[in-house]
Order: structure tokens, then sequence, then C-alpha cells
């Protein structure tokens, strides 16, 4: 009988055109968010490669030069994209695609997209995220919104029961029909994602494992929507009541509750202004050690310290030349200082963080979210780990260059170095945070969104055995 009432409502829904218009809408949005994807994809990556090869070239490219002017001229850790970030692109388009690394000074990203658009690109964007957690949930309520209340209006459902059927099958079944209709749109997003992959020749270098989690994820939340959909249709007063429930769920599920914990966490873990964080940062460097600066009092104790580490009474009579080891030193401390201030950003963000994943408990919507933002390499956490990265390869680089002054310069005026130098500094080379790791770090998310999944059922199954006849 369950089987028998599921595929009734199939044939239902396939003769129904508005049923028809739907999906082939959905398909039809889908289709076009996934070539916008592999072409966004494809011109990132490419652009990508070019900003490699073009800062590697000027780096290598220079002229003779002091090694420290060289530091403060710089180069470019470039941003890359994960294989993941084409159906989920997250903050990349906000946060800028290249740091400058020069010599005293941590910088933030530059060169985002977002700055070169209309605030019209804020209000979102048609990519495969966007399709799967707004317009997929949305086109399930209204493909099942009357799918058990319409058998009362059309007063067949004494039929249903007459002919044997009781109302655990009568949901099971309507919930297994409009469960099919849902799995065929999650079929056709997969097969358009493989295809897409296999076209561009893409070698993800992803775990079947993140790929597992990262699709499971938008699947639970479409789940919890069906469980959802039939659950209101089953308890609702009419189709009217049921469509406008549903509606209301929706909103609150994606757009309110998600709104409210950004505005909660902003209030409970404020960022500081630019300006504040300039200065706090500007008040730590007066206070240690500056490489330009040979007189005062972090100097001095760096320069005894120095003198006693090789034996010697004066700066004269060192081995190397002072001023390359004191300028090292300095960007060392210097470096130490961003460091603070920025992970006091970080904390603040964990502190955001932790808002969102108990507002998760109310709206699965966030679980997913940050469940497929992390493993595209597309959230904050990744845009901390590049910078960080790109910070520990700065300083390093940079004492690279001070110590070759500090080798090479005593006893020479106007100490130059040239392009064997430059050649010896290592590319960036940015390794993709481990999946395993950011699959650990997301465990609460991932509970959380099968919670959802699990107790939506349990509730929908609940409330539907007490179907009455009349």
């Amino acid at each position: 009988m369950l089987l028998q009432i599921a595929r009734h409502e199939l044939i239902s829904s396939l003769r129904d055109g508005h049923a028809r218009m739907l999906f082939v809408t959905s398909i039809f949005l889908l289709s076009a968010s996934m070539v916008l994807s592999v072409r966004d994809y494809a011109m990132a990556k490419d652009q990508y490669h070019e900003n490699l090869t073009h800062s590697r070239v000027n780096w290598e490219g220079q002229t003779e030069k002091d090694p420290h002017d060289a530091a403060h001229d710089g180069t470019y850790a470039i941003k890359p994209i994960h294989p993941m970030a084409m159906l989920d692109p997250g903050i990349l388009r906000y946060t800028g695609q290249a740091i400058h690394l020069g010599a005293h000074e941590r910088k933030q990203s530059s060169l985002n997209q977002a700055k070169d658009h209309s605030g019209l690109f804020r209000f979102g964007e048609l990519t495969p995220k966007f399709i799967l957690l707004y317009i997929f949930p949305i086109l399930l309520v209204f493909l099942g919104y009357k799918t058990i209340i319409e058998e009362r209006e059309r007063r067949t459902l004494p039929l249903l029961f007459a002919q044997g059927a009781t109302s655990v099958q009568i949901v099971v079944g309507k919930w297994l029909a409009l469960m099919l209709q849902m799995m065929l749109l999650f079929l056709i997003f997969c097969l358009s994602v493989a295809l897409s992959y296999s076209t561009l020749g893409i070698d993800t270098e992803t775990g079947w494992l993140e790929w597992l989690v990262f699709f499971s994820s938008y699947l639970l939340h479409l789940i919890v929507f069906v469980n959802l959909t039939v659950l209101i249709s089953s308890i609702a007063k009419s189709s009217g009541a049921s469509l406008v429930i549903l509606l209301v769920f929706w909103i609150l599920i994606t757009l309110i509750i998600p709104k409210l914990s950004t505005n909660l966490a902003g209030r409970m873990y404020p960022f500081p202004t630019l300006q504040t964080f300039k200065e706090n940062i500007y008040q730590d460097q007066q206070s240690g050690l500056n490489g330009h600066n040979f007189w005062n009092e972090a100097a001095q104790v760096f320069q005894k310290q120095v003198l006693e580490e090789y034996g010697v009474e004066t700066i004269e009579d060192l081995p190397v030349d002072y001023g390359g080891l004191l300028l090292a030193e300095g960007e060392k401390y210097e470096s130490e200082v961003y460091s603070k201030h920025f992970n006091l950003l970080q904390a603040q963000y964990l502190g955001q963080r932790n808002i969102f994943r108990l507002s998760s408990l109310f709206s699965p919507f966030l679980s997913v979210h940050f469940m497929s933002t992390a493993l595209a390499r597309s959230d904050y956490n990744f845009q901390w780990h590049f910078e960080n990265e790109a910070e520990a390869y700065r300083v390093a680089a940079n004492t690279a260059l001070n110590l070759n002054i500090a080798e090479h310069a005593k006893g020479v005026s106007a100490y130059k170095a040239g392009k064997e130098l430059w050649a010896q500094i290592p590319e960036f080379d940015y390794q993709w945070k481990a999946g395993g790791s950011i699959l650990k770090d997301h465990i609460f998310e991932y509970v959380t969104i099968v919670s959802w999944g699990i107790f939506s059922f349990l509730i929908m199954l609940f409330f539907g055995r007490k179907i009455k006849v009349i």
C-alpha cells in the first residue's frame, strides 16, 4: 500500500503542469549556475597562474640593489582557488586576491572583486550553492505543501483508509514520493558537477570523504525540508495555511535566523575599527625593536646580546655586519606584534563562529553553509590560514635577505646583491589545509544537520500517526 501511495503521488505530480514548470525552471537555473561557475572558475584559475608567474618574474628580474631595498619592494602571495570553490565561492569575491609581502609590515589581502561591482553584486549570486540552499527548498515546498491536506480537502482520505492504508503508510508514502522527486533533482546536480569537472580536467586532489560530507550536507538539508513539508501538510487546516506556514519556515531558516545570528555575533564579539587596529599595532611597535633604529632601549639590549654572543667589545669588531643582524631581528619582532593583533582578530571571529554554531540548532541552513565553505576552502578559516602562511613566508624571506647583508656587507660600501640572491629565495608555495583537519573542526555542524534530519523525520511520523479520517 505504501508503494502504491507513493506511485500515485508521483504520477499526479508528473501530470501537474505547475510541477513540471517548477522542475524545468529549477533545472534551468541549476544549469545556468553551473555554466557561470565553470566560466568563473576557469577565469580565476588562469588569472591565478598568470599572476603567480608575473610576480615571480618581477622578483627574479630585479636589478642589483641593497637586499633590504629588495625586501621593501617585496613580492606577492597570490591566493589560490580550490576546485570545490567552483560550487561554493564563499567569501572569496569579498576578500583580496593577493597580499604584498614587503619589509616591516604585514598587509592584508587586496584586489577583491566586490570593489569592482555595484552594491547589487552583494545581493546574491547565481551559484550552485545558492540553488541548493535557497531555490531547491522552496521548490520542495511548492511541490509538497498540499500533498496530504489535499486528500482531506477532496474527501479522498476516507477512501485510502477504507482500502486498508494506515495513517503512517499515507504519510510515509507521500514522503517517499516527494523524496524521489528531490533525489531526482539532486542527482541531476551531482551529474552536472561530475560533467563540469571532467570537462575542465580538474584534478581535485580532494578525498572521497570530503566529497561525501560535502554532498551529504546539502542532501540532509533538502531532506529536512521534505520532512517539514509533509509534516505541515499533515497538520494544517487547509492547503493555503500549509503553504503560508512552510513559507514562513523557509524565511526563518534561510533568512531571518542567519541574519539575527550575524547581528548577535557582531555585538558580542565586535571587531575593532581599522584605525584602532593600526593604532594598537603602532603603540606596540614603538616599545620594541626597530631595524632602522640603533639607539632605542630595545636596540641597546640586542646589541649587548650580539656582542656577548660573538665575544667582542664593539660593533666594529664583529665579523658580520651588525646592521643586517638588527634588520633581521627587527623584522622578527615586528612580525610578532602583527601576529599578536591578528590573533586577537581571529579570536573574535572564533567567538562569532560559536554563536553561529549555537544558532544552527535553530536553522540547518547555517550548518550546511559553514560545512560547505570550509570544504571549499572559501571561508574565513581559509583566509586566516592563507594569510598566516604568507606572513611566515614574508618573515623567512626578509630574514634571509637581511642576513645576506650581515654576511656580505661588512666593510663594503653600498653593498648590492644580484639575481643569484633573488633566485635563492624560494617561491611562495601555499599548501591547502588538510581535509581531515577541516572535517574534525566541523563535527558539530555535521552532527547538527544529521540531528535535524532525524528529528524532523521522527516528528513528521509522530504527528502523521494522528491523521484522522475527518
